[in-house]
């Protein structure tokens, strides 16, 4: 039996005869045309050579532009690695079938459309009739440069924020880079397209030959590929570019610092956060409209960006990890995320974790506050891990789980020395909090509930601790969240067939966890020379259809405080207005506006933009509490 087909030995001659067989890369690509029994076949082996060249180019520099879009997804340089080999399985894929398909359609074309080879008359000359053949593969060829080249443009423009032409010594480089793998994807593809559709035509048809002028065609294509792509980054990157400058961060204070305590699950109706203030304390309310609370990462990350999910980019809790990563993927980020998540599912490659700061595109008013020089201390806040910071100090939604693990830090605390210090502090710290919550919970008759209690109020207890030790008078800003009541509530109410005496007892526990959690935070309520006190809470799970409220405690003596009635808010309304405490200007890309209630408001002062958040690694050494945490999350009803 035959080994190869006549015709394709031929077709090889043939095409070494006229130059297409000099360069290597026409070689491998044409190197199966032996093992191949036919034009089909000669298509099936060559287009999957052009898929591994496919695969070698444009998987490293998909993973470079994959790590740019999905921030957290690529951690260190194992990931990038791992995540080129998966891209580059994916793009050998994908430029494979491509390759078949402007393969068939030259074929199609060919054969019965206005390319059709037209049967040879007198006179002819080999180029002209070797023309419908030359003009398909070069065709099928641009399509791919074109491709290859519009997507290697828009990920430089991706990968680099949108500074475009503000570095033009590295986007030259990487522009001509981009030319050099496009220009030679379409060369392999316009070499693939000739070989099958001379193999379709039959012996008789002629093929164009490589001249000297062809390669000064692919220089001169090589200028304008490069004119067109310089033009399609300046093009799209325009809009980006004139808000690339650092923002002037310039404060002018009023002489405040400001102190957040945010307090998911209130119930407005079981309790008013009003009555934990000492009586007279100057302050006012503002009842704040939430979209959905049903899931707390996503809530309290609008309220420290000022900005909704589509724009600060944490939809949900639970994200996604791919095998063989350290970074996460959010597939609620964009559409790449989704198309990333379902193809990793599809495969087995994922599991779950946890949204981390990795995946915030905004940044919050925090670290905008660290930003203007300003220093800031943030608590138990959702999705801070990894923890990272210059002036501020971090003590992220991990830290509780690595202070009782122990052990190296994995980026839970910023700087490490707060942790140095927490760490010896937490025998005390824990077991202070274990006996107050035991003192006030332990004597219940319930004691499935007074469980609930207990672990609830032995977390907020430790939240509060952690804030009193790293307690600083000369602070500008100091933020914590307590989730306590939030777990708690939602233990106790989430079940909907509790009978309603049972449901009656749990609303009465609840009363007093409330009780308890005013005894906890009515210290840091009581007004302080040159602090205004922020209180904000949130309905919290159960009650995702209803208002919060943020209640703002001024100095005493204060003038002009009036709190006859509720005024209404947002929940984007809350970073600018915290901002605007600390005399830092407002970036015109928030959605929400400050809430005049306290002073007199300043002469608005407003910047184009805050920029991204910083991309700085957090030092990570110690074990990862990945499971751990997703353990932690669905004991506590946030994941199941």
């Amino acid at each position: 039996m035959s080994s190869s087909d006549p015709r394709v030995d031929e077709l090889r001659q043939r095409l070494r005869s006229l130059g297409y067989l000099d360069a290597g890369v026409d070689r491998f690509l044409l190197g199966s045309a032996r093992e191949a029994r036919g034009p089909v076949a000669l298509a099936g082996r060559a287009s999957l050579r052009v898929g591994v060249l496919g695969g070698l180019l444009l998987g490293p520099a998909a993973a470079i532009g994959v790590g740019a879009r999905l921030p957290g997804l690529i951690s260190g340089v194992r990931d990038a690695l791992v995540m080129s080999i998966y891209l580059a399985l994916l793009f050998f894929v994908a430029v494979a079938l491509s390759s078949v398909a402007l393969s068939g359609i030259s074929v199609v074309l060919l054969r019965g459309g206005i390319f059709r080879l037209k049967p040879q008359a007198t006179g002819d000359t080999d180029t002209a009739r070797s023309r419908p053949i030359e003009r398909l593969s070069r065709a099928a060829g641009f399509v791919l440069t074109l491709a290859a080249l519009a997507y290697l443009t828009l990920w430089w423009r991706n990968a680099n924020a949108g500074f475009g032409w503000s570095a033009p010594a590295w986007t030259s480089f990487a522009l001509l880079v981009a030319v050099a793998i496009s220009l030679l994807l379409g060369h392999a593809q316009r070499v693939t397209t000739l070989a099958v559709l001379a193999a379709a035509a039959g012996r008789g048809a002629a093929l164009p030959a490589i001249t000297n002028r062809s390669w000064r065609g692919i220089l001169a294509g090589g200028a304008l590929a490069f004119a067109g792509a310089a033009m399609l980054l300046v093009v799209t990157t325009a809009a980006e570019s004139s808000r690339a400058a650092a923002p002037n961060l310039a404060v002018m204070s009023r002489g405040l610092t400001v102190k957040v305590i945010a307090i998911d699950g209130i119930d407005s109706t079981l309790v008013d956060v009003r009555d934990w203030a000492p009586p007279l304390t100057p302050g006012v309310r503002f009842a704040v409209g939430y979209d959905n609370t049903s899931d707390p990462a996503r809530t309290w990350t609008t309220i420290a960006t000022g900005t909704p999910p589509e724009v600060h980019g944490i939809h949900a809790i639970e994200a996604r990890r791919v095998a063989g990563l350290r970074g996460v993927l959010n597939p609620d980020t964009s559409a790449t995320g989704r198309v990333l998540q379902r193809a990793s599912d599809l495969i087995r490659l994922s599991r779950p974790s946890i949204a981390s700061r990795n995946e915030r595109k905004v940044m919050t008013f925090w670290e905008v506050a660290e930003a203007a020089g300003l220093r800031s201390a943030v608590i138990n806040w959702w999705a801070t891990w990894p923890a990272a910071g210059q002036r501020g100090i971090v003590v992220s939604d991990r830290a509780v789980l690595r202070l009782e693990h122990g052990g190296t830090l994995d980026a839970e605390i910023s700087p490490s020395r707060v942790y140095d210090d927490l760490l010896q502090r937490w025998p005390g710290i824990s077991r202070t909090a274990e006996s107050v919550a035991q003192r006030r919970f332990g004597t219940m008759d319930d004691r499935a509930t007074a469980a609930v209690l207990m672990r609830s109020a032995t977390l907020d207890g430790i939240v509060m601790a952690i804030d009193q030790a790293l307690a600083e008078p000369q602070r500008d800003l100091d933020v914590v969240y307590l989730p306590g009541l939030d777990i708690a509530q939602h233990a106790l109410l989430a079940e909907q067939s509790a009978s309603p005496s049972t449901l009656t007892a749990r609303l009465e526990a609840l009363r007093t966890y409330h009780a308890f959690l005013r005894d906890l935070v009515r210290p840091s309520l009581t007004p302080v020379e040159h602090r205004i006190t922020m209180v904000i809470t949130a309905p919290g799970r159960v009650g995702s259809n209803m208002a919060g409220h943020v209640m703002m405690i001024a100095p005493s003596g204060t003038q002009g405080i009036s709190d006859v009635s509720d005024r209404t808010a947002l929940a984007i309304d809350i970073a600018p207005t915290i901002l605007n405490l600390l005399g830092v200007p407002i970036s015109r890309e928030l959605q929400g506006t400050v809430l005049r209630a306290v002073f007199a408001p300043d002469p608005d002062r407003f910047v184009a933009t805050y920029g991204r958040p910083a991309a700085e690694e957090a030092p990570r050494e110690g074990k990862p509490l990945d499971q751990e945490t997703i353990d932690r999350l669905r004991s506590l009803g946030y994941i199941k």
